[in-house]
């Protein structure tokens, strides 16, 4: 079953753009869905157990917080823009 869609002129012009001459608007944005997915920076799961850590944060409850020194930072950073880079 088909489904017909509203877009914007914009958003048809950069689907337009990430299609190869084969792909349909469809498969554009299927990849656009998977790929979303696939790249989620949080699980729902994970979402709420952060959420309800920043809550205990806020309401003065430091038992899971941890002291972090700049050179640690620093190393945390550098290890991520690495991992950054090798997917790319």
């Amino acid at each position: 079953m088909n489904k017909t869609i509203k877009i914007s002129q914009a958003n048809h012009n950069s689907l337009s753009k990430l299609a190869s001459k084969n792909d349909t608007f469809n498969d554009v944005i299927s990849f656009l869905i998977e790929y979303y997915y696939a790249h989620e920076e949080f699980s729902d799961e994970e979402g709420k157990f952060y959420n309800e850590e920043i809550e205990k944060f806020e309401n003065g409850n430091l038992e899971n917080v941890k002291e972090l020194t700049l050179e640690s930072l620093e190393e945390r950073i550098n290890k991520l823009e690495l991992e950054l880079k090798n997917e790319l």
